[in-house]
């Protein structure tokens, strides 16, 4: 049974009238990976409410950001956002004497990301009561106060991730979790999210964009709207636009997939240098599949070799070895191929190379390398 699909966490962001400006902004800092400029805008929020468990959640939300692109990941920016984290739980604690549906859903928010983090970590046991108890408080919240709109967000993507469970694993997934998947109840909630929504409404969109992108829903042209509109409005965060390279790949639409990577304009220049590299990697890697996809055999190699030296993960530079050998065998020289697509181990490049030994490239499969960075904690 796939665990992850159990623990697919929600955010959830109520804003008071007296601070909305500002947690709008620490929002879009983190979203566009400002992580130091969102934990000092952070800090101003918890300055201005200091009761209010807002800053101190905002603040774990960057700190959980920047996690997930560290590589190598540094236990003690997972600290930081569990010490944050834990004290926005306390905070909304003390809330549920004067403002109930409020304490009830920061309470949630609080939970349902530390689990969301915990499976990050593998941590199951440690993610699974607390998936259990933010759905609880979540749905408590709107039970107090139906206006809490974004709290739909998180009871969404429940809704819509258990429905994903293998049927005969559904009974111990209720168990778990104490919800029901419903494929159709979920996508609505995160619809209205994204329309209606409020802190959470770019969560929501991201969300969609992710779900509609998936391997399983395959609805291309549902998810790239979202992605062209998030991938403008956070122009230092590359998921979105990578995504959408990804996507229009998908969809064959190899020119216009390369022309969005564009790994020779500016877009890449405005990456936090921790991200650089990766970013420019990955995207100089779409140029050259496409390239290769569209028969531009020579010109895919001068991007190949552009990848020299680059800083990637020993899968994705699988990839790369995978390329080289479809360049090789569209150049007509099948045994430097054969060298590159003996040498991949990695399952899914592997499965490809053993199909372009039997039957050499431009035949066979049009497999793109899988979108998996910058990581998502939304399961494909």
């Amino acid at each position: 049974m796939r665990f992850r699909f159990l623990l697919i966490l929600f955010w959830a962001f109520p804003l008071l009238a007296s601070v909305e400006d500002d947690a709008a902004k620490i929002i879009d800092q983190f979203y566009d990976l400002q992580f130091v400029q969102a934990q000092q805008s952070a800090n101003r929020l918890e300055a201005i409410d200091p009761k209010s468990p807002a800053g101190s959640f905002y603040r774990s939300v960057a700190y959980y950001q920047r996690y997930l692109l560290e590589e190598p990941r540094d236990p003690r920016t997972f600290q930081l956002f569990l010490e944050a984290s834990n004290l926005s739980y306390r905070k909304a604690l003390r809330l549920m004497g004067s403002l109930p549906a409020m304490s009830h859903y920061y309470q949630g928010a609080a939970l349902g990301f530390q689990a969301r983090a915990f499976v990050t970590r593998g941590h199951y046991a440690a993610a699974i009561p607390r998936a259990r108890k933010g759905a609880e408080h979540l749905t408590k919240a709107l039970e107090l106060d139906p206006s809490l709109i974004d709290a739909d967000l998180g009871l969404g993507m429940y809704y819509y991730f258990l429905s994903r469970v293998p049927p005969a694993a559904k009974p111990f997934a209720y168990l778990m979790i104490g919800m029901w998947g419903d494929r159709e109840k979920g996508l609505a909630l995160l619809l209205r999210v994204a329309k209606e929504g409020h802190a959470a409404r770019r969560e929501a969109q991201s969300i969609l964009s992710a779900i509609y992108g998936s391997q399983r829903e395959q609805q291309w042209d549902l998810a790239l709207p979202y992605l062209r509109e998030l991938m403008n409005r956070y122009p230092h965060n590359p998921r979105y636009r990578l995504s959408a390279v990804y996507i229009l790949e998908r969809k064959g639409a190899w020119k216009e997939a390369a022309e969005m990577a564009a790994p020779d304009s500016d877009w890449l220049d405005m990456l936090d240098p921790m991200i650089r590299a990766q970013a420019d990697a990955i995207a100089r890697y779409r140029v050259a599949e496409n390239r290769l996809f569209e028969g531009q055999t020579r010109e895919a190699g001068r991007w190949l070799e552009g990848l020299a030296g680059q800083a990637a993960s020993p899968t994705i530079k699988e990839w790369f070895a995978l390329r080289w050998g479809n360049y090789w065998d569209a150049m007509g020289q099948r045994e430097r191929a054969m060298s590159y697509y003996q040498s991949i181990h990695a399952k899914h490049p592997r499965k490809l190379a053993d199909q372009f030994m039997a039957t050499p490239f431009p035949s066979g499969p049009r497999d793109v390398m899988p979108n998996r960075w910058p990581l998502s904690s939304i399961p494909e």
